[in-house]
Parts: structure tokens; sequence; C-alpha cells
């Protein structure tokens, strides 16, 4: 598997050259690229959905994509398809696109929504950094998402790793937390250094997302989004998420209310979190979040009673 990740071969070189395919060629004046991929690193869809978020508000304009089929095992990743009274309307796969944004008041932007690859990641990120290179990109983003053994009740907390010394005092700046990390990789961290050979600057921050709300959590979303409005100088109105906020912590508490082992197991992340040290400052706006559903708190209750029936 590793093979397939990182190794390639000579034919597969020859099709760098050919692999993306653009509708459009934009001029862009020293874009920043952000990057966001579905899958492994999409905790509560952090990842997925602030993409489509920058995507949306900012009217992002598509110009390229990667063909999926040389990144991708089918039985992994199925076509999507639409079939109504038997027949069938349409079929779509999840693609890896490329828009672009051009800003007067900050860097031009281009916007990279994908789903993480199974194969081949090391032909994969030469596309991604050679188009980079190609509009001369001024840093790289990335953005994504991890369950993490935090509370609801904090601000959500964002953390961040750089692939070049002189963004550590950018990244504190920015009210981000120093990533602490050791263990599998996601793409991200393999496109950091990559981008590092070739002297491209590149940030990549990380959601933590409460570990018992596994469901699309556009609270921290919302969150990074502020950060890489920090870190960017770029406008992105958040107006409809942190109204949402609401809505979401009415579900959230409710559930806590109900349920006294789940309010024990919170009030001891609580604690935890306290000791810990990485609580991070409340900022205006930072707790709005909005949702239809809050799934998974009873599965995530059991799967803790499981675990002390073991220990016992």
């Amino acid at each position: 598997m590793d093979r397939l990740l990182f190794e390639r071969s000579e034919a597969e070189d020859e099709l760098l050259m050919e692999e993306i395919i653009y509708t459009e060629k934009p001029n862009l004046n020293k874009p920043y690229l952000i990057i966001g991929f579905e899958g492994w690193p999409n905790a509560g869809e952090v990842s997925s959905f602030a993409l489509q978020h920058l995507v949306d508000s900012l009217k992002a304009k598509r110009f390229a994509s990667i063909p999926t089929e040389n990144f991708y095992q089918t039985s992994s990743l199925r076509p999507m398809a639409v079939i109504k009274e038997g027949r069938l309307i349409e079929l779509k796969s999840l693609g890896d696109h490329f828009y672009y944004v051009k800003a007067p008041l900050f860097n031009d932007l281009i916007l990279f929504h994908g789903v993480e690859p199974h194969l081949r990641w090391d032909l994969f990120v030469d596309l991604l950094l050679n188009l980079g290179e190609k509009f001369d990109v001024a840093q790289i983003f990335t953005i994504g998402g991890t369950y993490d053994y935090i509370p609801h009740t904090y601000p959500p907390m964002v953390s961040a790793l750089f692939n070049h010394e002189d963004l550590r005092e950018k990244v504190i700046q920015a009210g981000l937390g120093l990533t602490e990390y050791s263990g599998p990789i996601s793409i991200h961290t393999f496109i950091l250094d990559a981008a590092k050979k070739r002297d491209l600057k590149a940030i990549s921050l990380w959601g933590h997302v409460p570990q018992y709300l596994q469901t699309k959590n556009i609270k921290v979303v919302c969150s990074v989004l502020k950060r890489l409005m920090d870190l960017t100088d770029i406008e992105v109105d958040l107006s409809e998420i942190e109204k949402a906020g609401e809505y979401f912590d009415q579900q959230v508490n409710h559930l806590v209310e109900e349920d006294p082992k789940l309010q024990e197991v919170i009030g001891k992340l609580e604690e935890v979190y306290k000791r810990s040290g990485r609580i991070p400052e409340l900022s205006k706006g930072e707790e709005g979040v909005k949702e239809e559903k809050v799934v998974y708190i009873r599965a995530f209750l059991k799967k803790l009673e499981d675990e002390e029936k073991k220990e016992s």
C-alpha cells in the first residue's frame, strides 16, 4: 500500500504533464491556494464544508479538475446514482476541482475541493503543487478536521502545523495551537513536506471536533474560517453560520439535560480540558453554529460503557 501511495513509474511521470484538465486559465495575482479534502481528514465535515462555503460565498468559478480514475479505488469511492421510478436519471462521481476568485481587496484565491486519494499520493501532490507554481501562489493552506476528546461547552479549538520556521509567529499571533502529534498522517502533512522541498510556504489548519458530536459541525467550521481570515486577510461572509449557533447549542444542551451519564462524561472532559492548558481564548462571535441533527451521542456513551466493562 505504501508503494501505491508514494511511488510512481516513468509512465506516470509522463502522465503528470497532462493530468489536470483546464476549462479556463485565469490570470491571477499572487493567489493563496486553499485545499480541503473529504475522507479521513474530514472529521465533522470541517474540511469539505469549509471549502464549499468558500466556493459558494465568494462565488468562485471552476477552472480545472483532476480526473479521479488514477487515484481512487472504485470499491471505496463509489459513483452516486439518482434513480426515479425505476429510471436512471443521473450518474455522478465525486471530483477533484479547482476554483478561482478574483479579489480586488485581498490576494486572489485558488480553492481546491477534492477527496483524499487512495493511491499515488506522490503524483497527486505533484499535480497540486505544479498548479500552485504555475499560478505563482503566495502561500498554501490546507483545512482539516479531527475528532478530539474535548467538550463542546468551550470555544472550538483550532490547531496548526507549518513547514517553514518563519511562519511560527504568524500562527501564534492568529491564536492557533501548535500541533503535537506522532502517528499515521493524512495527505495534508504530505503536502506540507512536498511544498517545503519546493520552497513553498504552507500552513495546515485543523478544527478539533468533540468526539461525541459526530455530525457536520458548523461551529468548528466557523472557527477554522475565522482563523483562515486572520492569516490571509480575506473577507468571507460568516453571518449565516454564526446566527445558526443558538439552535445547535439548544439541541446539544437539550440532549445533555436528558442524560445524566452524558452530563458526567462532559463534566470529566471539562476538568481534563481545563488542566490541559489547551483552552482557547473566547473571541467575538465564536459561539455560532446550526445543524439539523446531532448524532452519535448515545453511541459514544455506549462505547465508553463497553470500554469501562472491559477494564473492570
